[in-house]
This record gives structure tokens, C-alpha cells and sequence, in this order.
């Protein structure tokens, strides 16, 4: 009899644990329509992305040359998504898969002092699909 109470115990405090569990929400699929693509060059300053086009200027002491642009998909809600980058001054891909790509960029006068890229940003719960894209200058303060 003993036993038989201890499983009954155990049945009862079991099913009032799954009954306190919260519920997970059926899924939701997310939307892209409020989606940019944002940027900034690294710098000694505090970068902050800034949407579609993002510029810094280089002098010796505020920061490296070459350094990096960091790009970042922003205005996404909750969801699954799909990431496919494309350098839109080579045409190539950048090697980067998720929402953040980050990308080598020289000055104007080392380099060309642009960084372009786009990203297809694709819902994969109900295959909603939008391209955005931005551009990264960085400019010679010194010379």
C-alpha cells in the first residue's frame, strides 16, 4: 500500500508541474517589411550603426587603417530567418551567414574607402523575402 501511494504522489506532483509549466505559443511568423540594413567603420570613437549609408574619418590617432566596417540587419521582429550577403562592389559574397557581417575597409586614399554591401533577408516560416543594402565610407583625415 506504501508503494502504491508514493506512485500516487508522484502522478499527482508530476501533472501539477506540467500544469505550471507555461505554455510555449504556437509559432508566429516574423516580419521583414520593418527591416534596414545598418553600418559603421570601427573607430576609437563610440561607433553606432546608422542606417543605409555610415561614414568615419581616419586620422593616426583616432583609429586603425585599414580597420573593419561591421554591417547588422536591424528592425527584424521575433523570428526564422535566412541571411544570403552579397559585396555589391565585387558582385561575390563576404563569407558571412547571419545578420552581422563584417568586412575589411581602407581608407580612401589606402584603398577605395567603400564597403557596399546587400543582404536577402528571407522569413523561413512563410518565405517572405527583402533585399536591403547600405554602404560604408571611410575617409583619409589626414592626407
Amino acid at each position: 500500500m506504501e508503494g502504491f501511494m508514493h506512485v500516487k504522489k508522484m502522478v499527482v506532483l508530476s501533472a501539477l508541474a506540467l500544469a505550471l509549466l507555461p505554455h510555449s505559443k504556437p509559432a508566429v511568423a516574423g516580419n521583414v517589411s520593418g527591416a534596414a540594413l545598418a553600418c559603421y567603420v570601427d573607430t576609437n570613437a563610440y561607433d553606432q550603426p546608422k542606417v543605409g549609408v555610415c561614414r568615419s574619418v581616419w586620422t593616426p590617432s583616432t583609429a586603425s587603417n585599414p580597420s573593419i566596417a561591421y554591417f547588422t540587419v536591424v528592425g527584424l521582429t521575433t523570428g526564422n530567418y535566412s541571411f544570403v550577403w552579397k559585396d555589391l562592389e565585387t558582385n561575390g559574397n563576404p563569407g558571412c551567414t547571419g545578420s552581422v557581417c563584417i568586412v575589411p575597409i581602407s581608407t580612401d586614399v589606402s584603398g577605395d574607402g567603400l564597403a557596399k554591401l546587400q543582404v536577402t533577408i528571407t522569413d523561413l516560416d512563410n518565405n517572405a523575402q527583402k533585399i536591403v543594402s547600405a554602404t560604408a565610407r571611410y575617409l583619409d583625415g589626414w592626407h
